[in-house]
């Protein structure tokens, strides 16, 4: 069968395609507020191509699990950090205001506890060291500076209007829950006759 001209001029290559080591998207980190006047707790991560759609996804994505009033989504090159992982930053530049959040320990979320003003990331963290009750038994200290982070506006639409209460456990029928404790029940008994057969015999 001939091949056509087009497929002729597709250039054929014999060593390995080269891709390059990250993606064509930015990482962001997402933060939720449940109430005016809370702190902001870390819920995830989102990867976005530009700013707008990083809030865009943080509210679609994490505005469905749990009820919030506010979201912050800061890019991954603006936190400073304890962490090897997230390097600070000594370049001298303007006065500006910090975002501190901490870890108590490994696995906790990291939530907002307070702000500092300073010219670097590297500063504010020293300054979040000197300032936080306890700061040497923190697992970890995070530190972005408030021009940094993306907020949704206050009339900004977070949570679905719809119910989304399928998605967690209150959002059973009372009719399939007790189903279930019926079902549990039953496999208690059958458990508890077990046992005493084993008792008696």
């Amino acid at each position: 069968m001939p091949t056509s001209k087009r497929r002729m001029n597709i250039p054929l290559r014999t060593d390995e395609l080269q891709f390059p080591e990250e993606g064509d998207m930015d990482s962001y980190v997402i933060f939720t507020q449940l109430k005016d006047g809370g702190p902001h707790i870390y819920a995830g991560w989102v990867n976005a191509i530009d700013d707008e759609m990083a809030l865009r996804f943080a509210c679609e994505h994490y505005g469905q699990d749990q009820e919030c009033v506010n979201i912050w989504a800061i890019p991954r090159e603006a936190i400073g950090s304890t962490e090897s992982a997230l390097p600070t930053s000594s370049e001298a530049g303007p006065l500006r205001t910090f975002e501190i959040f901490t870890q108590q320990n490994a696995g906790d979320q990291y939530v907002s506890v307070d702000r500092t003003q300073a010219s670097n990331s590297q500063q504010a963290l020293e300054q979040a060291k000197q300032t936080l009750p306890n700061s040497d038994k923190l697992q970890s200290i995070w530190v972005a500076p408030q021009d940094m982070i993306l907020i949704t506006k206050h009339d900004e639409v977070i949570w679905r209007f719809t119910s989304q209460d399928y998605r967690m456990a209150r959002g059973y029928a009372k009719n399939v829950r007790s189903k279930w404790e019926k079902i549990r029940a039953e496999r208690d008994l059958k458990e508890y006759e077990k046992e005493d057969l084993k008792e008696m015999f």
